[in-house]
């Protein structure tokens, strides 16, 4: 078959379409693909290297933070009896014979029992109210359960806060003295001082003390009465936590 030069351009034409189409389904649209394929990853990586920029930016913020936090806790620490002393026997010994000398009162027995983990609970007023169920009853336009509400709402706040644990040890201390006053000073001086001692309970008593100790009860000797005062005191640690690394490192 013998093709004219019009038939010979249209195929030409023809083909050129055919390679320009194969060419665009090979080449341009694959290419194409991965195109839109690699800025939609561009965008997933810029957004990520955002995020990370603004931790970053942040870093200084939380360092400041994580420093002053450290601080405040270490603030509160300090009513707490120092676990050095605490710990230590002797030391403990010579922190409690302070209060003793400088209050003028002799310590006749320390008993110190075990240390042990104790929850730190609160101390706060809980108002109750008698025949509350009549006067449900009787409050129909709530007014008197606004009033309770409102003197129910410090315990229930506190009652509703963890009690958190602390070190606790306590201690059966007697004591004399040549005045009863130097007692009540020396309770007062526990009762006052800024660390985290609690008296449990006080009792007066007339101690005898004999003019020679080494005298056995079958020996006469003069006896003298003394006042004197045992007490059961808890005293209250906690550890001392170590100051945050907050600086990078490669």
């Amino acid at each position: 078959m013998k093709l004219n030069y019009r038939d010979r351009i249209i195929i030409g034409v023809l083909l050129a379409l055919v390679l320009l189409l194969g060419g665009f389904f090979l080449l341009v649209k694959p290419t194409n693909e991965d195109i839109k394929t690699n800025k939609a990853t561009l965008s997933t990586l810029e957004q990520s290297k955002a995020e990370v920029d603004a931790k970053r930016a942040e870093i200084p913020g939380l360092k400041t933070d994580i420093k002053e936090s450290y601080q405040r806790g270490i603030k509160l620490t300090e009513t707490f009896v120092d676990y050095n002393n605490f710990n230590n026997p002797r030391k403990l010994d010579q922190y409690m014979q302070d209060f003793a000398t400088e209050n003028e009162v002799k310590i006749m027995s320390l008993q110190a029992d075990e240390m042990s983990s104790a929850a730190l609970g609160y101390y706060y007023f809980t108002p109750s109210f008698v025949a509350d169920e009549m006067l449900k009853q009787a409050d129909i336009n709530g007014a008197q359960a606004a009033i309770n509400a409102k003197e129910m709402a410090e315990s229930n706040a506190l009652a509703d806060r963890t009690a958190e644990n602390v070190i606790q040890a306590n201690y059966t201390i007697t004591v004399t003295a040549e005045e009863k006053e130097n007692i009540w000073n020396y309770m007062k001086a526990l009762e006052e001082q800024e660390e985290t001692i609690l008296i449990k309970s006080v009792t007066l008593q007339n101690i005898v003390l004999k003019e020679n100790e080494n005298a056995s009860e079958e020996e006469e000797g003069e006896e003298e009465l003394v006042p004197g005062a045992t007490f059961n005191i808890t005293l209250y640690s906690v550890y001392q936590m170590d100051e945050p690394n907050v600086e990078m490192s490669n």
